[in-house]
């Protein structure tokens, strides 16, 4: 075989990682921004890193790790909230509720930049994916915001494992099976 180029500096990659465990966290925003969702919707994404704790900058260690050309921010760290919908004005005022109590001195003032640096209670769940041979792997997720008190107070649910349809099921179950609170992965 013929040696590759590059092959000496490129940094090993095993797809070994740390798995974060689904559970409460204390986060800092590293960063908010109005996006389109894929059917063109308005929506802020949020992306977050644990800030205290023993998974203390969990995200930014594997972002850092990430050695791709077009790396991002890992995406069980992204946060999407919806400004389009029926019950997307309460949700984000939910969200902006969480901010204000966890941050003295914070006001949300339509002002998405101001976001970046505040501290916020994330709860993380799993959820499972197909993987590309077509195994079933899970991936933990932010699921939920929170003040910084819950987290730390422990006033929190952890979420149910959110599986993939079982093969025969109809797409029209899945959905139904769905809780309103939940993402869809589309």
């Amino acid at each position: 075989m013929e040696k590759i180029q590059g092959y000496d500096e490129a940094q090993a990659i095993t797809g070994e990682y740390e798995r974060l465990e689904a559970g409460g966290y204390i986060c800092k925003i590293i960063s908010a921004k109005e996006e389109k969702s894929k059917s063109g919707k308005r929506m802020l994404v949020i992306a977050l890193d644990i800030v205290e704790g023993d998974k203390k900058d969990y995200f930014k260690k594997r972002f850092d790790e990430d050695n791709r050309a077009e790396k991002k921010w890992p995406a069980g760290a992204i946060y999407r909230q919806m400004l389009e919908g029926e019950k997307a004005a309460g949700f984000l005022k939910g969200l902006m509720t969480s901010l204000e109590a966890s941050n003295e001195g914070f006001k949300w003032d339509w002002n998405e930049k101001k976001l970046r640096d505040l501290k916020c209670g994330a709860i993380f769940g799993e959820e499972e994916y197909e993987k590309m041979d077509g195994s079933i792997g899970t991936s933990t997720k932010i699921k939920f915001i929170r003040t910084v008190k819950a987290i730390q107070e422990g006033n929190f649910k952890v979420p149910e494992l959110k599986k993939l349809p079982q093969k025969g099921e109809s797409f029209e179950d899945f959905i139904n099976s769905v809780n309103d609170d939940d993402d869809l992965p589309f």
